[in-house]
């Protein structure tokens, strides 16, 4: 008698005892801020763990209703997270363990029904809880993988291995695609274990691409509704799929090796995916707002667009190289200059171009300076940064590049095809997948057009970078047609904002020659803006003119598009 009373009397107290109980020992924190609220629900749920009381309904109940209420409050600091990445290391750390301790806990939690239901001699009576319960764990794991992402960490083994465990076991029961809420306090989407998990692998192929935590954590809230547009497939399809992941594994998503073997694989493809990704970009680019299309109600246009094009970028050269074996790597010890876009490439080549042309001599310098320079001079005394930005866009003018604009990585490894390299990740954010630039190995030698094809985390400080070389004999070349310039030559226009007078625009882009199937091509990569289907443009390599039209897109950055040219005439 005494026992039930003293049960009657702490039932209101232990926040687990029931979904009732639940709700009265939350309600007093319903008032109080959201780290408050996260710690008290955390600590509820690790005395739920040091405890040995058995399971039973009652308790899942209060488990899964403290879960569905603590939602908001878990947003709320995960965004205080993500949206200070200049915090107090302290800070950092403190919600950085805050967020992916509750993580942890609640997947230890869920995962001790987990183990004792399910499974055809199951009798227990929460089994009709075993979808809400994997998807919410497969939840937690996702959540714990992107925060060492955020760290630029690897997800463990242990929660890869958990994680495909879950989704199998979802497959098993046959609920796998069943659709339902999982948080009514946050969102009344509809998702299901197939989803869940479908989002943990997407976020995972992106996780080594240098993205910063907001980005990252942007991308994994646009996945809630990507990844109903994958299909996770049990038999593989060269035609349509492009990953695979092992669900007797230890390890994520991976891109599709034909020599790969093994059991229990899923396979999926992007496609879809990076259709929709074109639509959004077409959409924004029309003047629609990321809020109309649902990507977010506090971030700009530019960094969605920006972000965006970086992964239609990555996940069509995964879509285009999902079966090209990487070519034989030796391991070197030396360094590479380095210089990225597209105008700093067609710049320094182009005084490659020139040197070359003086060393055989085709050519001599005639040491004449530029009339804007010469303008220059004599009004101030010296050449105005608007005179130099203006003669870097000018194929005709001559410069002096003397100032050291390159940077220095080290490489690790060469293959006949590209270079493995090692840099500074503080000062060199830019670099991303599919991010155009010059390589070289010394000052004497000509600049090499590459592009960044991989990236992984070494360490906080350092990142790792793989590296294809496209051309290692670039040109420099101008581009003229009717339909951009509207004029012919190089003529005199209006008088200049200092008195000089100025040139009409020059399209700059860079000759590439290329073998498709082992037949040589003439190529481009020009300014994106300026490609078009068929477009017929006069193409002049100092004194040689060419009239071609644009033939279809080999490839494409975020601000470059590679395409290859016919050759209709030469002119006189």
């Amino acid at each position: 008698m005494l026992d039930r009373l003293t049960s009657l009397l702490t039932r209101h107290k232990v926040p687990l005892a029931s979904a009732k109980a639940a709700q009265s020992w939350w309600r007093p924190l319903d008032e109080t801020d959201p780290e408050n609220q996260l710690l008290k629900v955390d600590h509820a749920v690790s005395d739920f763990l040091v405890g040995k009381q058995p399971l039973s309904l009652d308790i899942l109940q209060s488990l899964l209703w403290l879960d569905n209420a603590v939602q908001p409050a878990l947003e709320s600091i995960c965004f205080q997270y993500v949206s200070n990445p200049r915090m107090p290391r302290e800070i950092e750390q403190k919600l950085w363990r805050l967020i992916h301790g509750f993580s942890q806990r609640m997947v230890e939690a869920y995962g001790r029904y987990v183990q004792a239901g399910g499974g055809e001699n199951s009798n227990n009576s929460f089994d009709s809880e075993m979808p809400k319960i994997l998807a919410r764990s497969l939840r937690y794991l996702a959540i714990q993988a992107k925060w060492h992402y955020f760290r630029f960490e690897k997800a463990t083994p242990k929660l890869w291995k958990m994680a495909n465990q879950y989704y199998r076991l979802a497959e098993i029961e046959n609920f796998d695609s069943n659709p339902f809420t999982l948080y009514p306090s946050i969102s009344e989407q509809v998702t299901s274990c197939a989803d869940e998990y479908i989002q943990m692998l997407m976020l995972a192929t992106v996780s080594n691409n240098n993205l910063t935590a907001m980005q990252m954590d942007n991308l994994d809230t646009w996945l809630e509704r990507w990844s109903k547009l994958l299909q996770l497939d049990r038999n593989y399809h060269s035609e349509q799929h492009h990953y695979r992941v092992s669900l007797l594994g230890s390890n994520g998503p991976q891109k599709i090796d034909t020599t790969m073997t093994g059991e229990l694989c899923r396979y999926w493809g992007v496609g879809e995916l990076v259709r929709c990704i074109h639509e959004k970009l077409v959409q924004l680019e029309g003047g629609a707002t990321p809020q109309s299309l649902e990507l977010g109600e506090k971030i700009p246009s530019v960094g969605v667009i920006e972000l965006l094009k970086q992964l239609d970028q990555f996940w069509t050269m995964s879509m285009r190289h999902s079966q090209i074996q990487r070519m034989e790597r030796f391991k070197v010890n030396k360094s590479v200059h380095v210089i990225h876009g597209l105008d700093s490439l067609c710049t320094h080549i182009r005084e490659d171009n020139n040197r070359h042309r003086q060393e055989f001599g085709t050519e001599k310098s005639t040491g004449k300076a530029d009339f804007d320079e010469v303008m220059d001079m004599r009004l101030y005394g010296f050449v105005s940064d608007r005179t130099r930005s203006k003669l870097a866009q000018n194929p005709h003018a001559l410069q002096d590049n003397k100032q050291q604009v390159w940077q220095t990585w080290i490489v690790d490894n060469e293959s006949v095809s590209g270079l493995g390299t090692v840099l500074n990740s503080n000062t060199n954010e830019w670099v991303k997948p599919g991010r155009l630039i010059g390589v070289r190995f010394d000052e004497k030698d000509n600049w090499r057009v590459g592009v960044v094809r991989r990236l992984n985390r070494l360490n906080h400080d350092e990142l790792f970078a793989g590296i294809q070389i496209l051309a290692n004999t670039p040109v420099t070349v101008t581009m003229r047609s009717d339909e951009l310039d509207r004029m012919e030559g190089i003529t005199v226009t209006d008088p200049g904002f200092h008195g000089g007078i100025d040139l009409p625009n020059v399209k700059m882009a860079l000759y590439l020659p290329h073998k498709v199937e082992g037949a040589n091509i003439n190529s481009l990569i020009m300014r994106a803006a300026d490609y078009s289907p068929n477009r017929v443009c006069r193409v002049q390599a100092r004194d040689k003119v060419f009239s071609v039209s644009l033939g279809v897109v080999l490839e494409k950055g975020v601000d470059w598009t590679w395409v290859t040219v016919n050759v209709l005439n030469k002119e006189k």
